[in-house]
């Protein structure tokens, strides 16, 4: 909170005038006095910079109302001088107009997918810490303990990443403010950052992957409910898919629609080209050769399309979502499916808790093992720079492509 500031009193009286019984000018008119209807106790207005600033005087007698309002006036001009908020608002009804905003933007189509991280950020860890904080109030020992508060409630040391979603999110709520006029600038906090280092990216080896996708092939076709084995035919081409693709789930994949892929022809060969929409926004990948097995599979199972032939459908474009049930639904629940896969495949070994999100990483650590693509091709396919890929997959070693680097023997060898 600002500390109070002892300013000079200045002469209350200069140039007073009564305009009526219940209106009186001070200051040249800066500062005005008034009586609402049915209330005895004197109003007050002061202008600065061209905005008028209304305060409760709480005297019925004129003198002492024109004093008050006079040093409020005085005190207001000398925290404008310092650069200091006269007034401010409390951090949560801030934050809660930012994440509207965010919202809107989202729902307008004109927003960036990474907004809905920042309006969780805001909902679950901003506004329950810092809601009653005046917005201009947070200082060093206000963040010390958040960071305090949040490492607590999320049971660990949060990753770098994590903090600077989470920093950028409660600076878009302080540059609000400050537009607003809710604080100024030179009192917004310097964000730290000592989030515990990226490690390496929980990935199937390349025996894993074989295990899981023959695991799956029966795996799929269990269950007490025949919704148990409609989500995990669906869960089945779905982590097949994000394997041969590197897209990523979630925005990437269940918004996948079948008029987002088309067949495109190069040096007289044709292939597979999915457009995406997500972190990055809109790229264009192309999809390994098998990928169309399991686009056919799920075709089959769709009743409304599962008479076309394949290349039929992709010619018509159709504007369906592609990772459908049998029943015509979508579902926001492969999550826990595939958590009872691991669970049921036993392939989440020494600790490591292997996601979704690890198909992805499979798809870049096996393509860079077997040499299928450099970091620079890899990149434009996954949708993210040379720096994140070197960063999370720079533990394969020249030892591990060995193949590769060494390259094809020329000739015979020659000994000696």
């Amino acid at each position: 909170m600002p500390k109070k500031l002892s300013v000079p009193r200045k002469n209350t009286n200069i140039n007073s005038v009564a305009i009526s019984d219940n209106l009186i000018h001070l200051r040249d008119g800066d500062v005005v006095l008034y009586k609402r209807e049915n209330s005895d106790k004197w109003q007050a207005r002061y202008k600065l910079k061209n905005k008028w600033h209304r305060i409760s005087t709480k005297e019925r007698n004129a003198d002492y109302a024109g004093k008050v309002a006079c040093e409020e006036y005085d005190r207001a001009r000398f925290l404008d001088d310092e650069d200091i908020v006269i007034t401010s608002k409390k951090f949560g009804a801030v934050a809660k107009v930012v994440a509207e905003g965010l919202q809107a933007q989202l729902d307008g189509g004109k927003g960036k997918v990474v907004y809905q991280t920042y309006i969780s950020v805001i909902n679950k860890y901003l506004i329950p810490f810092f809601k009653n904080y005046n917005i201009n109030g947070i200082d060093y020992e206000a963040l010390v303990k958040f960071d305090e508060w949040r490492e607590e409630e999320m049971g660990k040391k949060p990753r770098a990443s994590t903090i600077t979603n989470h920093n950028t999110a409660l600076n878009r709520v302080l540059e609000y403010a400050v537009d607003m006029g809710y604080m100024s600038r030179t009192h917004i906090p310097s964000l730290k950052n000592d989030g515990s280092k990226s490690k390496p990216r929980p990935a199937f080896s390349k025996s894993e992957y074989k295990s899981l996708t023959s695991f799956m092939a029966t795996w799929c076709k269990k269950g007490h409910m025949q919704r148990t084995k409609d989500m995990r035919e669906l869960l089945r081409d779905y982590v097949l898919i994000l394997a041969n693709t590197g897209m990523r789930h979630g925005t990437e994949a269940l918004n996948l629609k079948w008029k987002n892929i088309q067949w495109i022809t190069t040096d007289g060969e044709r292939f597979l080209e999915i457009t995406v929409d997500g972190k990055t926004g809109k790229r264009e990948l192309i999809a390994r050769h098998n990928t169309q097995d399991y686009l056919e599979r799920l075709q089959l199972r769709n009743p409304a399309i599962s008479k076309l032939s394949f290349d039929g459908l992709l010619k018509k474009r159709v504007d369906d979502y592609v990772f459908k049930l049998r029943d015509g639904t979508t579902s926001n629940h492969l999550n826990g499916t595939f958590r009872h896969l691991m669970r049921d495949s036993g392939l989440n070994k020494n600790g490591e808790n292997k996601t979704l999100y690890s198909l992805r990483h499979t798809y870049a650590h096996l393509s860079l093992l077997e040499g299928e693509m450099d970091v620079y091709e890899l990149s434009k396919q996954m949708g993210t720079s040379v720096p994140m890929i070197e960063k999370y997959y720079g533990h394969i070693t020249p030892a591990h492509i060995a193949r590769k680097v060494a390259g094809k023997r020329m000739g015979k060898r020659k000994v000696g």
